[in-house]
C-alpha cells in the first residue's frame, strides 16, 4: 500500500538540494515552463512498462496506486519520470537503469511554485499492519536532520574534450540522403533522424552545475535531472508535449528551425525567412495536423492559433503553434501523452513508415530522448515535455543528442549545421568556454 502525508514548509533552494543528495541516491530534478519546481528524492514505489504497453501499464500501475493510497493531509501523491522514444529498439548500456517507461513516486518529494507556495510530500510502501503515520514522520525527520547539514562543496570541473569526428558527418549525409530516397518513393513524407555526439572530462562532470548553466541560459525550456544508478539523463528542452490542470490542457507543435542572430535586424530577416520557407511550413504542418487528429478524441474543446508564430530561444528559432482545451472527465493526462507520442516533430510522417525507416537506418540509441518526461500527481495535473536538447552523464563521460525534420528539400549539409546548433544548448552546459564554438574534436576547460 501507498501512504503519503504531505506539510506546507518555507521556500528552499531545489537545486542546492539537489546538489546536495544526487550523489546519495536517485533524484530527480524538474524546473518546469509552468512555473513549477519538483525534486524528488529515492523511490517509495515505482511503476515502470515495457515495449508498446509501456503507457497502458504504467497508467493501470499508476491509478490502481492511487486508488488504494492512504493520503494524509491536502497533499496528492506525485510521480516522475520519462518513456523510452521507441520500445521497439534494443535498449544500449548507456541507458541502463532506464526502463521503457518508468514513474518513479519519491520518498521525499518538494513541489515549489513561482507564487511561494512550498510543500513536502513523503511517501512509502507500507507492508500490511504497519503504521504508516510513523514509518512517514520518520521520514521526514530524517530530512530535516539532513538539512540541518553543512552543504555538500562541489568537485572542482575538468578539462572536456568533445568528439565529433569527420566520418561522423559522413555517416549523417549518408542518413539524409537515404532518408530523401524514401521520402521521395513516397515511403514517408517526414523523418525526423537523430545523431549524437560524445564529451569526455578529466573529472567526473558536475551535474548540478550543468544544471544551473542550463537554467540561466534556457529561460524559454524546462531543465530536468533524472538519476538513475548514478546516471543522469539531463536536458532543456522549449517543447511542450502537453501540460494538464483542473481538467484543462496545454500543448504546442514546433517544427521548423532556424539560427538566431546577435544583430537585431538579421535575427528578424532569419526568422522572416522561416516563416516564408515552403519546406519549414510544410514540416510545421504535418505536426499541426496530426496533434490534432490526436487530441480529438480525448478533448471536449481544442482552440488553436490560426498562424503559426516564431519560438525564439538563446542559439535557434523555431515556427510554434499554440493549442489548449479541455480533456474529457474519463481521460487522463497519460492517456494524452500517449496519444500524442511521438509526434511528427521528433518521429515522422506516418508515424510506422518513419520509425521503420529509424529503426532500420539511423543506428542511435536513443532511449529516453526525444521521448515524453514529465510529472503527475493525483490530482490529474501534470506537464509532460519532449526531452531535447538533452544527453546523458555517467561520472566522466556524456552522450549528446541531437536531429532535425527532414522533408522533400531538405540539404544535409544545412541539417548537419541545424544539429551543430542545437548540440550547444547541452554543450554550454557541460562546459560553459565553448559558447559559441562548433562541436568537433576540441577541448576546453
Amino acid at each position: 500500500m501507498l501512504a503519503v502525508a504531505g506539510a506546507s514548509v518555507p521556500t528552499v533552494d531545489l537545486l542546492s538540494l539537489f546538489t546536495r543528495y544526487s550523489s546519495q541516491m536517485d533524484a530527480s530534478l524538474w524546473l518546469g515552463l509552468a512555473k513549477k519546481s519538483l525534486l524528488g528524492l529515492g523511490v517509495a514505489l515505482e511503476c515502470t512498462g515495457h515495449g508498446t504497453d509501456r503507457f497502458t501499464t504504467i497508467s493501470a500501475q499508476w491509478h490502481n496506486l492511487i486508488k488504494n493510497a492512504v493520503v494524509m493531509g491536502s497533499a496528492p501523491p506525485v510521480a516522475l519520470g520519462g518513456f523510452r522514444f521507441d520500445a521497439a529498439c534494443p535498449a544500449s548500456s548507456m541507458w541502463l537503469g532506464f526502463a521503457d517507461g518508468a514513474l518513479v513516486i519519491p520518498r521525499l518529494t518538494i513541489f515549489q511554485s513561482s507564487s511561494g507556495c512550498c510543500h513536502i510530500v513523503a511517501a512509502d510502501h507500507v507492508p500490511p499492519g504497519a503504521d504508516a503515520a510513523v514509518r512517514l514522520q520518520s521520514i521526514f525527520s530524517v530530512f530535516k536532520s539532513r538539512t540541518d547539514e553543512g552543504m555538500t562543496p562541489l568537485e572542482q570541473e575538468g578539462r572536456v574534450s568533445v568528439f565529433d569526428p569527420e566520418e561522423a558527418k559522413i555517416q549523417w549525409h549518408n542518413l539524409v540522403h537515404g532518408a530523401m530516397n524514401a521520402i521521395s518513393q513516397g515511403s514517408a513524407k517526414k523523418i525526423v533522424a537523430a545523431r549524437t555526439i560524445r564529451a569526455t572530462s578529466t573529472t567526473p562532470f558536475t551535474v548540478p552545475n550543468i544544471i544551473r548553466r542550463l537554467g540561466a541560459e534556457n529561460p524559454k525550456a524546462a531543465i530536468f535531472a533524472f538519476g538513475r544508478r548514478g546516471v543522469y539523463f539531463v536536458g532543456a528542452t522549449p517543447e511542450i508535449l502537453i501540460t494538464a490542470s483542473a481538467g484543462s490542457f496545454q500543448t504546442m507543435a514546433l517544427a521548423g528551425s532556424a539560427p538566431r542572430s546577435e544583430d537585431s535586424e538579421q535575427d528578424a530577416l532569419l526568422g522572416q525567412a522561416l516563416q516564408d520557407s515552403a519546406k519549414d511550413q510544410l514540416e510545421h504542418d504535418f505536426v499541426v495536423q496530426a496533434m490534432l487528429r490526436a487530441l480529438k478524441p480525448y478533448c471536449g474543446k481544442i482552440v488553436t492559433d490560426a498562424t503559426p508564430s516564431l519560438h525564439k530561444l538563446r542559439k535557434v528559432q523555431h515556427l510554434v503553434t499554440h493549442f489548449s482545451g479541455d480533456l474529457l472527465p474519463h481521460k487522463s493526462l497519460l492517456d494524452a501523452v500517449a496519444r500524442l507520442h511521438p509526434t511528427p516533430a521528433v518521429g515522422g510522417v506516418p508515424t510506422e513508415s518513419a520509425l521503420a525507416f529509424l529503426r532500420k537506418h539511423e543506428g542511435v540509441d536513443r532511449g529516453w530522448y526525444a521521448g515524453p518526461v514529465g510529472w503527475l500527481d493525483a490530482d490529474g495535473n501534470g506537464e509532460f515535455m519532449v526531452a531535447l536538447r538533452s544527453g546523458v552523464i555517467h561520472r566522466q563521460n556524456a552522450v549528446l543528442f541531437a536531429g532535425c525534420g527532414l522533408v522533400a528539400g531538405s540539404d544535409p549539409v544545412k541539417e548537419y549545421q541545424e544539429t551543430q546548433i542545437k548540440f550547444s544548448t547541452m554543450l554550454d552546459g557541460l562546459c560553459p568556454v565553448f559558447g559559441n564554438a562548433k562541436a568537433g574534436g576540441q577541448t576546453a576547460h
